[in-house]
């Protein structure tokens, strides 16, 4: 067994760690990236409409508040497109002609909204504006930090010029502005195109994979296979929070039309999932409480509070990455888990999510019960999927225990030797010193 996880994790960090390495690092990953963490504030706000919408349900005379999440997670599309060309001209650095990057950001997103003009003004589909329009905001940010990025360093004045810096900035940002309107001008009205439908249309293979058993598991398993190899599952964030958000989005308007809520896999599923942290840890981190080995007793009392709050990187890091015991439960766990909440949500055994509830750190089944309208099975089906994770992790454990306990022992006994043989050649050579014969 040992053999063979040496062999798997030398083709890995041979193979694939550098291609995710590269990936992660690129210009335009790390951009992207760093724009959704952004925006991951505005998703915590939204978690207080959404916990007072369900208390609302059992106390009907307080006041509505949903628009305090309209106008926070409801935005987070208008938000990222701005975010993207600042970013890009910060890492230019080039933050005089970043502020209104992102104002040209949020220029062309809304000209491809295609805004249609009625008696009383122009109206917007606001739907647009929040994670239903994520994708296209990257990609049109994506377009307008381009822009920008080969329009930089370019300048209509001299470095000596008396002209004002702030006149000149003025100047030098036209091309960029009225080139990056005009494109987006000639797609939505000349060329009739709907940019919002092209991008889905386009991206629907990829979230439409996502809303199937096999795309769920996937979406858990490769996350949790690399961080078994020390490669943390968060380098997928822009891509699967993404693909979740926009699908929350998706559920929450068609709760509000009294549709069918159409995705299982929505942003908060991995409540079900990731129970103590990413790989439902949190029975591993209590088993450390009981175990033989003193290692696992001290990693146990370390890092049972934090798992409480899924945060594991701790225990993941000092107990799982590379630890040939623990490979099998980590897979197995992200095989199951992830089928079993599938299966109940497609079942209808448990709610869809509808409410945006962003606190990670909160414990997994309070988050799930408010993420579900306060549905108590999807409380129960956390529970469920703990004892289950309980279950794989178990055997796993008590196995790497008992080898940690037979290091531990092997290497007390051979201090324990060595510091017998220390004595002794001590003895020896004090009598030496004394001219007495050495004793047997």
């Amino acid at each position: 067994m040992k053999g063979f996880m040496d062999s798997v994790q030398g083709w890995i960090t041979k193979h694939i760690v550098p291609v995710v390495n590269k990936i992660t690092a690129t210009y335009w990953f790390s951009i992207i990236a760093d724009s959704i963490l952004y925006i991951v504030p505005f998703s915590m706000v939204s978690a207080i409409p959404s916990l007072w919408n369900v208390i609302r349900t059992f106390v009907p005379a307080l006041p509505d508040i949903s628009p305090i999440s309209t106008y926070s997670f409801g935005l987070i599309g208008l938000f990222v497109v701005f975010v993207i060309p600042y970013n890009v001209l910060v890492k230019e650095d080039r933050k005089d002609r970043a502020m209104i990057a992102g104002f040209t950001g949020i220029g062309t997103f809304m000209l491809c909204m295609n805004a249609q003009t009625t008696d009383v003004g122009t109206v917007f589909d606001i739907g647009k504006f929040g994670a239903g329009g994520m994708f296209t905001s990257m990609v049109v940010g994506w377009f307008v930090g381009l822009i920008y990025k080969k329009t930089a360093r370019r300048s209509f004045f001299s470095e000596d010029s008396v002209i004002p810096d702030f006149v000149k900035n003025w100047f030098d940002n036209i091309l960029a502005i009225l080139f990056a309107l005009l494109v987006a001008w000639i797609v939505t009205y000349v060329v009739k195109a709907d940019v919002f439908t092209m991008v889905s249309i386009i991206m629907s293979p990829v979230t439409g994979f996502a809303q199937t058993l096999p795309g769920t598991i996937f979406m858990s398993s490769i996350k949790d296979v690399f961080y078994f190899f020390g490669i943390s599952g968060w380098v997928f964030t822009p891509v699967t929070r993404t693909i979740t958000q926009a699908a929350m989005a998706e559920n929450m308007a068609a709760a509000a039309a009294g549709k069918v809520i159409p995705n299982i896999q929505a942003y908060g599923f991995s409540r079900y999932t990731m129970i103590g942290g990413e790989g439902s840890t949190l029975p591993l981190a209590i088993y450390m409480l009981f175990a033989k080995s003193k290692k696992n007793r001290m990693l146990g009392k370390a890092t049972l509070v934090p798992s409480l709050f899924n945060i594991n990187e701790p225990l993941v890091f000092s107990s799982i990455v590379n630890n040939p015991f623990m490979f099998i439960p980590m897979l197995l766990q992200s095989i199951i888990l992830p089928a079993n909440a599938w299966m109940w949500m497609h079942l209808g055994w448990a709610s869809l999510h509808t409410q945006m509830f962003d606190m990670n750190n909160a414990p997994n089944a309070v988050s799930a019960f408010f993420m579900s309208g306060g549905d108590w099975r999807n409380a129960l089906l956390v529970c469920v999927n703990l004892l289950l994770a309980a279950i794989i992790w178990y055997p796993f454990f008590k196995a790497s225990d008992n080898y940690q306990v037979e290091q531990e022992e092997k290497k007390a006994a051979e201090k324990a030797a060595k510091k017998a043989a220390k004595k002794a050649a001590k003895q020896a050579a004090e009598q030496e010193t004394a001219g007495l014969e050495p004793t047997a």
